[in-house]
C-alpha cells in the first residue's frame, strides 16, 4: 500500500540512516516497528511511502531492511557465492551502524 510521506503518525520516531535508504523505520509510540520504503511515481513524480514489513522488534527491523536491500539491488546473480558475497557486506554495513 502506498501512502503520503506525512501519514506517519507525529508520535512515531523516525529511524533513517543513508545505509538504509531507500528503506527506513518506524517505531510507534505504543512499541511496533514498521519498515518503509521510498517510492517514487506516476507523472509528476510523487512521492510515497510503501509498508514493507511490522517486525516483532529492532533487531528483526534491521533484518528485514537487509533482505529487502539484498533483493531490490539486482534481479540476477550469476552465482550463490556472488549472491552470499553481497549479502554479507550488507549485514557488515549494517553491523557498523550498532554494536547490539
Amino acid at each position: 500500500m502506498l501512502r503520503r510521506p506525512d501519514s506517519i503518525p507525529s508520535g512515531d520516531t523516525i529511524i533513517e540512516d543513508p545505509v538504509m535508504e531507500p528503506f527506513f523505520i518506524t517505531k510507534a509510540a505504543s512499541g511496533g516497528y514498521t519498515v518503509y520504503e521510498r517510492v517514487i511515481k506516476g507523472e509528476n513524480s510523487t512521492e510515497y511511502i510503501k509498508t514493507i514489513c511490522y517486525p516483532s522488534n529492532f533487531n528483526a527491523a534491521l533484518k528485514s531492511v537487509c533482505r529487502e536491500l539484498l533483493n531490490s539491488k539486482s534481479n540476477h546473480y550469476e552465482s550463490i557465492k556472488s549472491y552470499m558475497t553481497e549479502w554479507k557486506s550488507i549485514q557488515e554495513k549494517m553491523s557498523n551502524l550498532t554494536s547490539i
